[in-house]
């Protein structure tokens, strides 16, 4: 029953926009929009979603191959100069006509970005929020996080039900340097953000400029940066 009243709580608060949610992102994303779509035409090192959707295969989740005809979800904006889209994030999806399962087939999904967490609940782009304890994360989302967030329409109505949210992607880097230190913020190889309010790490260390680390790293909007460091170990920690 608590489980239902969750979810339930999750639907609303989909559909509403909320008055406490606070409107801290940069105005420069707040026309980002989550796109469906798929890879129409592909070069080298770049391509077009549903024609009209450029990206570059940087932009790609998880460093997977692209090929002509895949699904994609893309998160997209508005070149203000020439009018362009520009997908700044491309998530490959699995293609559901290949999927056995009903339930699967009726879910959907769409790449949203943190605006702010609260204590019990994360906000999301256009004001939306859901319980925080749907949030699949072993880590607390930050300010500017990429996400995938899972849904479903509930039959003969406008409401939709959040199944589930998790981090867009992760990368993973091994021996990685601290290039940038000020404050409780800093940076990893250049391109990669790091805050000491949102980072784990082992207890009694404090990152120092230079320092070799391992770290895991999530799709983040923390501009001019694109992902968050979210766990850092020193790779030299003796033990």
């Amino acid at each position: 029953m608590l489980s239902i009243l969750r979810r339930i709580s999750a639907l609303f608060q989909w559909n509403k926009k909320s008055e406490e949610a606070p409107e801290e992102q940069p105005q420069d994303i707040s026309n980002l929009q989550s796109v469906h779509g798929v890879v129409t035409s592909l070069c080298a090192n770049y391509g077009w979603i549903n024609k009209s959707i450029f990206f570059h295969t940087d932009v790609v989740c998880d460093n997977m191959p692209v090929r002509i005809g895949v699904n994609v979800i893309a998160l997209v904006e508005e070149d203000e100069t020439t009018q362009v889209l520009n997908a700044i994030k491309v998530k490959i999806m699995n293609n559901p006509l290949d999927c056995k399962d009903p339930s699967k087939l009726r879910k959907k999904f769409c790449i949203k970005y943190v605006t702010h967490v609260m204590q019990d609940n994360i906000y999301v782009s256009n004001g939306v929020s859901f319980p925080i304890h749907l949030f699949s994360g072993a880590f607390r989302p930050f300010k500017g996080d990429l996400v995938l967030v899972a849904y479903s329409m509930i039959p003969g109505t406008s409401y939709i039900n959040i199944d589930s949210v998790r981090p867009l992607s992760f990368q993973n880097m091994q021996r990685a340097c601290i290039t940038r230190l000020d404050g409780r913020t800093g940076v990893v190889e250049h391109c990669m953000m790091f805050t000491l309010d949102s980072l784990h790490t082992l207890s009694g260390y404090t990152p120092a400029l230079y320092d070799v680390v391992n770290v895991i790293a999530v799709d983040s909007i923390q501009l001019p940066y694109s992902w968050r460091v979210v766990s850092m170990i020193p790779a030299d920690m003796l033990y």
